[in-house]
């Protein structure tokens, strides 16, 4: 078996070192230093806490205004596009 160190960048494994291996050679990647506790699932009031965020007391907060120059019809047509 061979070893190999490296990182992750963008979701994707990156090893340390040039790797020569064939483009589909099959790999096993082990996770070495993160506690269990990071993938392990937390509630929502966990998260919140932990985030020193609370719910939403107005709205108004969660609105945005629309851009005058784009019509709201061409931008559900584009929508209706895409989901079909």
């Amino acid at each position: 078996m061979m070893t190999f160190t490296g990182h992750i960048k963008d979701g994707v494994a990156i090893p340390d070192s040039p790797v020569t291996l064939p483009d589909g050679t099959r790999v096993r990647i082990e996770i070495d230093g993160i506690s269990s506790e990071s993938w392990t699932g937390k509630s929502i009031d966990e998260l919140a806490r932990e985030q020193g965020v609370g719910p939403i007391t107005d709205p108004a907060k969660l609105a945005i205004d629309w851009p005058a120059d784009e019509a709201i019809d061409e931008f559900l047509d584009l929508v209706r596009q895409v989901r079909h």
